[in-house]
């Protein structure tokens, strides 16, 4: 009788712990760029004056405490059965601000480590990364010069222990705009592209099947010249080698499909990873399953103005003022299966 609920017991914890039939694990890891996502609070160092009490944009702490709670409403819906065990950010200001959408939605339900490293961005916003600490451990982060000729968003590198005792490189990414033209601040991306490029080269160089995952806001589609040449992000193919870069969005791009919308569809929000998370093979885990990226693209974060096509319903929108809405973004995620 005890061998019978010890049994029941560890099938109980195997299904409170994620795990579904066969045994398996899946852990949802999400991008998502959340629109100056910024405090009421005054940051000398920091151009944050737009988002204040008292500026045109009327930032206060009911319009502050609406964006937090819209965001949080994203990111549950993502799955609605497991909490996302990776969420990576662009346009936030500080830890804090995370901190509070942890502390203060649906997400306070599981336990998320916040990391955010300040950049030298003029308006002061970063990217950052949480994870569920009851899912994967900590093991190390760090900055990385974006760019060595202007002031630009850090690449923030975190290394965390999956777990099957897998160690996972993740990038989350926010290269610079095209605000000034496409064409004119290419070279500026490019040099984005290459930086990161250097840094996946040594890690290939070390363990050709090291499992890397590039998250962000690219500001490039993935066939542009960044992040297809410079920085060697390939379609998904049958057959992944180790020491390559797949874009998990390519076919989306290809289909139309994108995540943020300015006089079209752009698909500026992807997630690229090395072949050894798409190979499946006896012993090798975590694999990306599908293989292939996701926009959540439901119909309530859209809008339709004035009977055109639904677009991303933004916090604000020039000329129309505040909308109350979720980011003029919309997230992408993959699922990684143990």
């Amino acid at each position: 009788m005890l061998r019978f609920f010890s049994a029941l017991f560890f099938l109980l914890f195997l299904f409170s712990s994620g795990y579904g039939q066969k045994g398996k694990q899946q852990l949802k890891v999400v991008f998502y760029n959340v629109e100056n996502l910024f405090d009421t609070i005054d940051d000398k160092h920091k151009n944050d004056n737009e988002f204040l009490p008292g500026s045109e944009k009327e930032w206060g702490s009911e319009r502050y405490q609406q964006k937090i709670a819209n965001l949080g409403k994203v990111l549950i819906a993502i799955d609605r059965l497991e909490l996302p065990a990776i969420i990576g950010f662009a346009e936030v200001e500080n830890r804090e601000v995370l901190e509070d959408l942890v502390r203060l939605t649906p997400l306070q339900q599981a336990p998320y480590q916040v990391i955010l490293e300040e950049g030298s961005d003029p308006r002061g916003i970063d990217v950052a990364l949480i994870f569920r600490t009851d899912k994967l451990t900590y093991l190390s982060h760090r900055a990385i010069a974006a760019s060595k000729k202007f002031y630009t968003r850090n690449i923030l590198y975190v290394k965390l222990l999956g777990p099957a005792g897998d160690t996972l490189h993740l990038f989350v990414n926010h290269w610079k705009s095209r605000s000034g033209g496409a064409e004119k601040t290419e070279p500026k991306r490019i040099e984005n592209a290459t930086l990161l490029r250097e840094v996946v080269d040594s890690l290939f160089a070390r363990d050709l099947s090291t499992r890397i995952l590039i998250m962000g806001d690219l500001n490039d589609e993935p066939s542009d010249k960044s992040v297809s040449l410079a920085l060697e992000a390939l379609p998904v193919v049958k057959k992944p080698a180790s020491g390559e870069l797949y874009n998990l969005f390519y076919h989306s791009f290809e289909e139309g499909n994108g995540t943020l919308w300015y006089r079209d569809w752009d698909l500026f929000d992807q997630i690229i990873v090395s072949g050894n998370l798409l190979t499946k093979k006896r012993g090798n885990i975590p694999v990306i399953r599908p293989p292939e990226g996701h926009i959540f693209n439901e119909a309530w974060i859209l809008e339709s103005y004035d009977g055109k096509e639904p677009v991303p319903l933004r916090s604000y929108k020039y000329k129309r003022g505040y909308l109350g809405g979720y980011s003029d973004h919309l997230p992408v995620y993959i699922t990684l299966q143990y």
